[in-house]
């Protein structure tokens, strides 16, 4: 039994301020409500069913078409008109703003990661990518660069904003549904389509404390001739870099006053005795660097302590990187017959980021907790050359210089991001418009191309030890000699073949005709990451990550949805997953079993329970080897248990044994429409991970090995049981071997009201996280993250909305609990980043039918990002999982035409 939708017959269901998602409550009362609905079609000159069936649509989270959104998971649904108002540059401001965004956000403000050109957000906190994200219900490529080099991710800075006509995510576990990386939930942009017209917007901004402004065009155009219809869309977005020098609390080093310079000034240490000798000019303005930069000069002005010269590595950073990028996307569709339509779209984007550090740190000292010095990256001077300082006595000694490399200048790379996707397929009808079927071709494609200065790390070694004077600036003939461009380029690619079919199966039961839902999916991935050969065989001062890979799956689900009642209805789907790329996962069951029953006319109950799973990233899997030192704190030494040992020798790798990562996840929520214009929400979730595949550090290895005797293989000793000796190192690779579990509730709230000044409607939506358990092996006790504070306990968003004849405005205020500091173990009261609480306001005027302006403010009081009492150096605000930014007060507008 079919039916519509009635005004009267619907639930909001805000899970987020930014949105208002329906949720069917009952078939019958609808079928009661909706007779003017019938008459209008029945008038337009179609039957009743007929047109019910044009108006079904697949909603993220089932592939069963409904005419209702889906109202058995929890779905958040933003639209378009919803991003304007709330003044939303990007899809990432977009989800990180959603309160079940727990994990923070990966983006350009990450200038020291390997991913500046980049953003990822981490829903739930369970991990970034553990998030499916899809276009159009059809997976992206992965970034070819892991985040710190090991973790895959869909790279949302590659969709432009114009090309958005809704958002959806999904908060529930969809692995059933939509195979690997589906943990946390799903993020589906649906892409415009049908545009009538030309339609244009130019947005700009800039912030009060200077720094970052953005400029944003869009041209939109489509016309229909026909069965023909073309769509066409241009966007143009460019952002200016945010120095750290344009915000007082960041600007140097010892901004704050727990602050101090950096090692890195000139100095030289002896390693046979105390003795530290400083270049002469340090701490005066005398042939020495002021720290702005400035070219011909190579030796900081600053006073570390009585006896180490310092370097202000603020000067040279950036807080977000700027770039520029330009996209295009041309959508084609044709109706073949009544029964079979034709679809495609292609689209391109091009990007530009530049980031920038301080110059290198030169001289291999590396200083442990008792003071000593080891080489390390050259910069040994041996007794008897021709550039060793002397002691008091006039007599020589062997040790290490320590500077930056200012003559070279300061670290850059630019990252330029080629990424294209294409689509076409087809869609119709079978018997009568009872089955809706779909067969879809799709290639995605992003290239990197990374330029970065370097420096010939050997060539300099050399260098030093046959002389050169490093309290002497270095030749510019030195400097050209050595210094090099590393070229590194990266790619990855998805080719994608699917099927679809749904529809109603010939039997009944009380509430309607079983429905059912049929997909066939084939992946081909590949990827490299190729660095400089200069930097692969680690003869450059700056590394790299590396690997190459590819694997196939192919994806077989099912679906069906029984409509026991008009009151009660249950969705049951499996799918199997087959990996084919030489690592452990094979394949992989998803069930997936969830309920939706209507207890009243006003209240709707749903339960949702599957399983998920996740593939192991590539980088993790096909990644290439790499070699680092560590310091330690050694539990087993023999000499001297708890003794520092410094330079100790890591190599860590992929492993191509890996096996999937394991979930459950469960979820129980109620929908109430209270009366019409209050609604509403409550969902409990809790996800369950194991198996997790991560890369343990050298200092949890020595600690699981001496307390619980697991992973003492890892470990390689000398002769005599140390890890001082030349002969002992530590290997570390990823394995499956943590457990976490994560467990809250998402409620919302939703107000509609009118009289004489407009429509108003106030929206509240907060995420507590009762609890996320971590368990790092087998034997371990189980550690709760919100006790050690590393997640806020609560997100809170509340949205004020008013709507007039031809104005409008919105407000907005969001807040995040407060945080763990980053450096603390237990927490103390004191450690603890303070909660933050910032507000938006948006004023938008219709001047006419055809156009809109939109003023608007984000971060209205200006408020800083809080500090972390933690921290001990840059930038001086709390950044870890990057929940905040620095961007200060932003005012920007916007300016929207139709033709």
């Amino acid at each position: 039994m079919e039916y519509l939708i009635s005004k009267k017959a619907i639930i909001s269901s805000c899970v987020a301020v930014s949105f208002c998602a329906t949720q069917v409550l009952a078939t019958d009362s609808i079928l009661n409500d909706s007779v003017s609905d019938k008459n209008e079609i029945a008038n337009e000159g179609l039957s009743t069913e007929s047109k019910i069936q044009k108006r079904k649509i697949i909603v993220t989270g089932t592939r069963i078409k409904r005419i209702d959104i889906n109202s058995l998971s929890p779905l958040i649904s933003i639209s378009r008109a919803e991003i304007d108002k709330q003044g939303y540059a990007n899809i990432k401001d977009v989800i990180s703003n959603l309160t079940q965004n727990a994990g923070g956000t990966i983006d350009n403000s990450f200038t020291f990661g390997f991913t500046p050109g980049a953003s990822a957000v981490n829903l739930r906190g369970v991990g970034f990518g553990q998030t499916l994200t899809l276009i159009d219900g059809r997976r992206l490529p992965i970034y070819p660069i892991g985040i710190s080099g090991t973790t895959n991710f869909v790279d949302l800075s590659s969709i432009p904003m114009a090309f958005v006509e809704r958002i959806d995510v999904l908060t529930d576990g969809a692995s059933a549904i939509y195979g690997s990386d589906a943990v946390a939930g799903v993020i589906n942009i649906i892409t415009r389509k049908d545009i009538e017209g030309i339609s244009t917007s130019y947005r700009t901004s800039i912030t009060s404390d200077g720094g970052y402004d953005t400029q944003r065009f869009n041209l939109l155009t489509g016309a229909k001739n026909g069965d023909t219809q073309l769509d066409i869309i241009i966007d143009y977005w460019k952002q200016q870099p945010l120095w750290a020098s344009d915000r007082n609390y960041a600007k140097s080093d010892v901004s704050n006053s727990r602050g101090n310079y950096s090692f890195g000034g000139a100095s030289f240490i002896s390693l046979q005795s105390d003795l530290i000798v400083q270049d002469p000019n340090c701490g005066s303005d005398s042939g020495a660097l002021n720290g702005e930069g400035i070219a011909n000069v190579n030796l900081p002005v600053y006073t570390l302590n009585d006896t180490w010269c310092g370097f202000d590595r603020s000067k040279y950073r950036q807080l977000i990187a700027p770039q520029e990028r330009f996209s295009v996307m041309a959508r084609v569709s044709y109706e073949v017959n009544e029964d079979i339509s034709f679809f495609s779209r292609v689209g391109m984007t091009n990007s530009n980021t530049k980031s920038q550090t301080e110059p290198n740190f030169y001289g291999g000292g590396l200083l442990t907790g008792f003071g000593s010095l080891v080489p390390n990256n050259g910069g040994l001077v041996l007794a008897g050359a021709d550039n060793n300082p002397t002691n008091g006595t006039g007599q020589e000694e062997a040790g290490v210089f320590i500077r930056r490399l200012t003559e070279f200048g300061p670290r850059k790379s630019e990252i330029k991001n080629n990424s294209i996707n294409f689509l076409a397929g087809l869609n119709g009808e079978l018997y009568d418009g009872q089955f809706d079927w779909e067969l879809g071709v799709a290639y995605n494609n992003t290239q990197l191309d990374i330029e970065s200065n370097n420096i010939l790390l050997s060539g300099l070694n050399s260098a030093v030890e046959n002389g050169l004077d490093l309290f002497q600036p270095i030749p510019q003939s030195v400097v050209e000699q050595l210094g090099f461009m590393a070229n590194k380029k990266a790619e990855s690619t998805n080719k994608l073949i699917d099927f679809s079919i749904s529809g109603d199966l010939d039997f009944s039961l009380d509430g309607g005709p079983v429905k059912f839902a049929f997909a066939l999916e084939h992946v081909k991935e590949d990827y490299f990451d190729r660095p400089d050969t200069f930097v692969n065989n680690g003869d450059a001062f700056d590394g790299s990550t590396s690997g190459e890979g590819s694997r196939k799956h192919m994806g077989v689900g099912g679906e069906l949805s029984f409509p026991f009642t008009s009151n009660l209805e249950m969705d049951i789907a499996l799918r199997w997953d087959d990996y084919q790329d030489k690592s452990a996962v094979g394949s992989a069951f998803s069930p997936r079993v969830a309920i939706a029953y209507k207890i009243t006319d006003k209240v709707l109950t749903r339960f949702s329970w599957g399983k998920s799973f996740r593939a192991p990233d590539m980088q993790k899997l096909f990644g290439g080897f790499t070699s680092a030192f560590s310091d330690i704190i050694d539990p087993d030494s023999p000499s001297n248990p708890g003794e520092v040992v410094q330079s100790v020798q890591v190599f860590s790798g992929s492993n191509i044994d890996l096996s999937e990562e394991k979930g459950v996840n469960f979820n129980l929520g109620v929908a109430w429409e209270i009366t019409d214009q209050l609604n509403l929400n409550i969902d409990i979730y809790d996800i369950s991970l194991s198996e997790i595949v991560a890369e343990p550090s050298a200092q949890f290895i020595v600690n699981a090995c001496s307390e619980f005797d697991l992973l003492c293989d890892f470990i390689q000793r000398d002769s005599t049981g140390s890890l001082n000796g030349a002969d002992a190192f530590i290997v570390t690779f990823p394995i499956n071997f943590a457990k976490q579990q994560t467990r809250g509730v998402d409620f919302s709230a939703d107000y509609k009201w009118f009289n004489s000044f407009g429509d108003w409607q106030a929206k509240l939506a907060t995420t507590w996280i009762q609890s996320f358990y971590f368990q790092v092996v087998q034997g371990i006790d189980k550690v709760d993250n919100i006790g050690l504070g590393l997640y806020p306990e609560y997100r809170t968003n509340l949205m004020l909305d008013w709507q007039g004849e031809n104005k409008g405005a919105t407000v907005k205020l969001n807040y995040i609990d407060k945080v763990g500091g980053q450096f603390c173990i237990d927490c103390q009261s004191n450690e603890y980043i303070d909660a933050w609480t910032t507000i938006d306001a948006n004023f938008r005027y219709h001047y006419s039918e055809f156009t809109q302006l939109s003023i608007g403010i984000n971060n209205l009081l200006n408020k800083r990002p809080p500090e972390d009492p933690t921290q001990n150096n840059w930038p001086w605000y709390a950044n870890a999982g990057s929940y905040y930014n620095p961007l200060g007060r932003e005012l920007y507008l916007q300016l929207n035409m139709n033709f």
